[in-house]
């Protein structure tokens, strides 16, 4: 379907968004001639079917009468192989599927699902799917490719309640502000999950990302979450990270939360591109790796009520246990940094810093039976034998963390 090609440039909208009755469309024609035709209604329902690639560009409605795109039947969705919005204000996609096909020619990072230079979008409910690479070289032969979903130089933007799966990474935001990703399901991705560089008040929330199919030869770094600050020119800022479950299943391990600050570790800059007021918390981090939560240089930062705990059956082949499980570490010269209330085997970082407080944490384990924190005691008997099942890190009953309120507090019923 990559030869249909829906191409609009809708600068009439903002005084044509009135009419209140849904306008059924059930072809590509037909919603060609919707989209060119406001006054036709701000509501748009797709009937189930292939209409190609969507190309919306300088668009403005109004937020209390945005335009908005959806499925009539959820069972039976529209579905579109490449969406561009750009320069857009107040768009709500909700119900569709955008399904990617790998072509010969593309790279990687092949982006056909992006958001641009727009302004209160919203993407709800959608099925975002990725594809195989084929023809390459052996380390990209058969693996997941191409990113799912691109949003750059823009603000507002909500993805909720959506899927994104089979990519090399799902999702990348770049240069965008008041961002909101709740309630998401990534997996079976390559190499990363979410990648985030030069973000303001950005919230991600009750996500789920799962069940890497990575490229071990490939010398990917696979993170679930991760910043960088390569390219950047201001510092990522007024960031939530709760609520989250990042679990390696049955996949191979990944770097979860990596918050790398680059340009401040080589002495590229200074302060002025540390992050800032950064909250982590509530998250259950399953993984085999030592980057469980590992946060660069940043002034404001707090990491409470997470529990961070191993799967072993992800650990890699070396021989390297401190390598294989998650910890806790904050770059030294943070400034305003709490951690509490955590479960993890380690925290590195705290060196008696006067504005660090750091205080009431567990340290746990998988490996002595006979020393402190061993799994066995503090979660349920599950932890050691289904590692893979968040329920299995449920406070033992009678053991260190049960009513203690400490760690992810909805693993045990809590909020």
């Amino acid at each position: 379907m990559r030869s249909r090609l829906i191409t609009l440039a809708l600068l009439l909208w903002t005084q044509g968004l009135h009419a209140e009755t849904p306008r059924s469309i059930a072809s590509p024609a037909q919603l060609q001639q919707a989209l060119l035709d406001p006054a036709g209604g701000r509501q748009i329902v797709l009937s189930g079917g292939d209409y190609g690639t969507l190309v919306l560009k300088d668009l403005t409605a109004t937020a209390e009468t945005p335009l908005v795109l959806r499925s009539a039947d959820p069972g039976k969705p529209a579905r579109f192989s490449g969406l561009i919005l750009r320069n857009l204000q107040n768009v709500v996609l909700e119900g569709l599927v955008l399904d990617y096909t790998f072509q010969a020619e593309d790279p990687l990072w092949q982006a056909p699902f992006r958001v641009e230079l727009s302004h209160g979008v919203t993407l709800r409910e959608l099925l975002i799917d990725g594809d195989r690479a084929w023809g390459r070289r052996p380390e990209d032969e058969g693996f997941p490719t191409g990113i799912g979903l691109a949003i750059r130089g823009s603000e507002g933007v909500t993805v909720e309640n959506s899927e994104i799966r089979g990519f090399h990474r799902g999702l990348t935001v770049n240069k965008s502000a008041h961002v909101t990703l709740r309630g998401n399901d990534l997996h079976d991705l390559r190499m990363d999950g979410m990648n985030f560089s030069q973000v303001q008040n950005l919230l991600v929330e009750g996500n789920q990302i799962h069940d890497f199919a990575r490229s071990l030869s490939s010398g990917d770094h696979a993170d679930m979450i991760q910043f960088w600050t390569t390219r950047t020119t201001e510092p990522s800022r007024d960031i939530a990270i709760r609520g989250n479950l990042l679990n390696s299943g049955q996949g191979w391990f990944t770097q979860s939360i990596f918050m790398r600050n680059e340009k401040v570790d080589l002495g590229e800059a200074g302060k002025e591109l540390y992050y800032r007021d950064v909250l982590i918390e509530d998250n259950v981090i399953i993984n085999a790796h030592l980057h469980g939560i590992s946060v660069g240089e940043t002034d404001g930062l707090t990491i409470r009520n997470n529990t961070v705990v191993r799967n072993a059956a992800s650990a890699g082949a070396e021989n390297n246990p401190k390598l294989w499980t998650p910890r806790i570490t904050v770059a030294q010269a943070s400034h305003d940094v709490e951690i509490s209330h955590n479960v993890t085997s380690a925290i590195v970082g705290p060196e008696g810093q006067p504005d660090w407080r750091v205080e009431q944490n567990i340290l746990v384990q998988d490996r002595a039976r006979m020393e402190p924190g061993f799994y066995g005691t503090v979660f349920l008997p599950a932890a050691l034998r289904a590692p893979d099942r968040p329920g299995s890190f449920a406070a033992r009953p009678g053991g260190p963390l049960d009513g203690s309120g400490i760690g992810a507090q909805w693993l045990n019923g809590g909020k």
